[in-house]
């Protein structure tokens, strides 16, 4: 079972392209690392799976919420 899940996930603020076409899931049980340097998109995308920004393009759901 799938507790998070992204398909074609996309962000972008005006003409800046924070996110672009990340997919992932994560399974009940299974430890998951979310790494990468400073200005990749990381806390965008955590933002965008509990819903506190709206995707530009794709879908985000988490165990608690989906937009």
């Amino acid at each position: 079972m799938d507790v998070i899940e992204s398909e074609g996930l996309t962000k972008k603020f005006g003409e800046v392209l924070a996110v672009d076409n990340v997919a992932f899931r994560v399974k009940k049980g299974e430890i998951f690392g979310f790494l990468g340097p400073n200005g990749a998109g990381k806390t965008t995308t955590i933002n965008m799976l509990i819903t506190l920004i709206r995707p530009t393009r794709g879908t985000a759901l988490s165990g608690l919420s989906a937009c």
